[in-house]
């Protein structure tokens, strides 16, 4: 399957290349967008019209993508068929419409994949919204609707197609300020004919649809999709895996491991040099490879990961670990009780290491704890907990009060885990991890007991640059990092409102996903990237509206602004403000829903809940609509504020009827 959409993916390319090649100067067919435009934008002037278009249009595109879906048991038809439609617009529409276009039917085509396996009931749902919504919305609005125009004509039929190809393209031009000047449409790169410029600004489509393949299996995440927590537990009862467990800590107790400090013995030798009563001998060894290897172990892995993926052993890695029993300051052993991330290789795409930590024994005193799951376990005989080596913050705390009576002794078993399709990157993976962990290896036992000026200056950095590593991942996400650096390269190079859209609307998506799935969620993970999304939304918004009224930050006139839109903005931010001190982060952010807030839902009941409905949602539309409401903005942005408010408003219908994914089971 994998093998077909990439070769898939490559016809489409090629398709694009030749359409660049092969259509004929767009004249005749824009120019009849333009004027079935004009024609439309009559009865979609007024902006709280326009604004609910961006709702109701694409949730009735949505539930007829899903309805196909579901009939067709797959999404490959919808898919075909909306790459098929967006080629189609190529010598159609000015080329800032075809990107928006193919971005959002992109974005639906992806959608539709989710929600096909809602109910009939709720697919009968959304395209009420979508379609009896526009008509709602030009009721309340005082506007006939386009279709009035030509309701009675004899070519009715043939009008009403076209009106519906065109729909979505025709909604974002009526958002365009009325004296925008349409010839900027026709900017082009002066390095590419006006044809290829056409098929360039179908890369969102390409872009969201790649972007969909490398994430719908796991190997890639993106910062609105739902994310799971990647801590993986189980237990090991089977007394096949029991015997090895107990010849392996019998083995090591034998050793005499040191009371100072924490010990290590090798799976396989890291260096020539390594002495060999450091490294595991051939029965403890094989042992250890059963473990490993166990059914209990890879069902574990098939539960989280698709089947279809690679599991490799790194014995590079591999060893047993004995904590140390004393203080360990001013050692590397201080790093294991510090919140850190075990390796740097976030960035290698598609494939995970995995670090494995196997109890064996009764211990109590020593819990790993990983603060952005949340979960603390000390972990005992038989109890598995499985982590990403280079992305999970983690660290081991000493329980007060409780002290075990002898050695806690874990074995650290490693994979590397990828799509079979990404064998290559997987191979990296493996060799990058294994690596590194020799290297570091090498630096953590000469600092482990350090006796000298430049031994303990060592220690030290190694302590201090876990901190920081480990800092930055908890406040923004090695992998927000990378994305935001990717689309602020893009609209540097390309055009500033790629990186708006791309970092503008991560949010609310995120909200959308992890109120849906909420099983196993990662909530420090989820709590970080939303406040941070948000807060790039909204400080974009605030700059913009900044540059809007001052004209480029050159010149300010009281007379531009809006005291009515102001006070709509910090009216609906202060009472956003208020809800939220009164449900605390975490009650803000699903922490009810999600288990991590022990309260019932709606156990808020002072002003304004129980007064205004969802209240936290419909005071930032309201801010929202605050800064739509001043001219010079909207001219400026009139596509920013209706989508946020379309994505807001989507939300709050999935809150209001309780949708998600196991609402069936628990009501069955």
């Amino acid at each position: 399957m994998k093998f077909a959409f990439v070769l898939a993916a490559i016809a489409c390319c090629a398709c694009f290349a030749l359409a660049a090649m092969t259509i004929p100067p767009p004249s005749v067919s824009e120019a009849h967008f333009i004027d079935l435009s004009a024609k439309f934008r009559k009865f979609h002037s007024d902006p709280i019209n326009v604004a609910l278009h961006f709702l109701t249009t694409p949730l009735g595109i949505l539930a007829v993508l899903s309805v196909v879906n579901k009939v067709a048991s797959g999404s490959t038809l919808t898919t075909v068929a909306m790459v098929v439609y967006c080629a189609s617009l190529i010598d159609k529409l000015p080329p800032q419409l075809i990107a928006m276009t193919s971005l959002f039917v992109a974005g639906l085509t992806v959608a539709s994949q989710y929600t096909m396996h809602l109910g009939w009931l709720a697919h009968a749902g959304l395209f009420c919204v979508g379609y009896f919504g526009q008509d709602l919305s030009h009721f309340c609005t005082g506007e006939q609707t386009f279709q009035s125009s030509y309701q009675q004509d004899s070519d009715f039929w043939s009008l009403l197609a076209e009106h519906t190809y065109y729909l979505l393209p025709l909604v974002f031009e009526s958002a365009m300020p009325d004296h925008m000047d349409r010839a900027s449409y026709y900017h082009t790169a002066g390095w590419m004919s006006e044809t290829a410029y056409r098929v360039y600004h179908l890369l969102p489509l390409v872009a969201v649809l790649a972007a969909n393949f490398v994430s719908k299996d796991g190997a890639m995440t993106f910062p609105w999709q739902f994310q799971r927590s990647r801590l993986l537990t189980c237990k090991l009862t089977a007394p096949e895996d029991v015997a090895n467990l107990e010849k392996i800590r019998a083995w090591t107790i034998a050793k005499k491991p040191s009371t100072a400090t924490s010990s290590h013995w090798w799976h396989t030798a890291p260096s020539p040099e390594t002495p060999a009563e450091r490294v595991m001998p051939a029965d403890v060894r094989e042992a250890f490879d059963r473990v490993a290897t166990c059914k209990t172990i890879q069902d574990m892995f098939d539960a989280r990961f698709d089947k279809g993926w690679r599991l490799d052993v790194l014995n590079g890695m591999n060893e047993i670990y004995v904590s140390s029993p004393t203080t360990v300051k001013a050692t590397s052993d201080e790093v294991f009780y510090t919140k850190h991330i075990d390796g740097p290789y976030y960035f290698v795409p598609f494939a995970s290491c995995f670090r494995m930590i196997v109890g064996m024994d009764k211990n109590e005193e020593i819990a790993t704890i990983f603060p952005m799951v949340p979960k603390e376990v000390a972990a005992q005989k038989g109890d598995v907990l499985a982590f990403d080596f280079h992305r999970e913050v983690h660290y081991i705390k000493k329980q007060e009060g409780v002290v075990n009576k002898d050695f806690r002794v874990v074995l650290k078993v490693h994979y590397c885990i990828y799509p079979r399709w990404a064998l290559p990157f997987g191979k990296l993976m493996g060799w990058l991890s294994t690596n590194y962990n020799k290297a570091f290896r090498a630096l953590f036992l000469a600092t482990i007991a350090p006796d000298s000026f430049v031994s303990r200056v060592m220690a030290w950095n190694v302590v201090f640059w876990t901190k920081v590593v480990y800092l930055i991942e908890i406040y923004f996400g090695y992998s927000n990092i990378a994305y935001l650096a990717t689309f602020a390269a893009l609209g540097y190079a390309v055009d500033y409102r790629v990186f708006l859209i791309a970092t503008s609307y991560v949010h609310y998506l995120r909200y959308i996903n992890t109120y849906y799935h909420r099983e196993g969620v990662a909530y420090g993970d989820f709590k970080r990237d939303a406040l941070l999304y948000k807060s790039l939304a909204v400080g974009q918004l605030v700059l913009l509206y900044a540059h809007a009224v001052t004209k480029g930050f050159t010149d300010f006139s009281p007379a531009v602004l809006d005291p009515v839109g102001l006070g709509m903005v910090a009216g609906g931010y202060l009472l956003s403000m208020y809800c939220t001190s009164q449900l605390g982060v975490d009650g803000t952010y699903f922490g009810i829903e999600l288990g991590m807030v022990q309260k019932q839902k709606h156990y808020v009941q002072r002003f304004p809940y129980g007064v205004i409905p969802h209240p936290m949602i419909l005071s930032q539309c309201v801010a929202l609509l605050g800064f739509h409401k001043n001219e010079a903005f909207r001219q400026a942005m009139p596509f920013l504020v209706p989508a946020h408010v379309a994505l807001y408003l989507v939300h709050m219908l999935q809150e209001h009827f309780d949708i998600h994914a196991n609402r069936k089971a628990k009501t069955a």
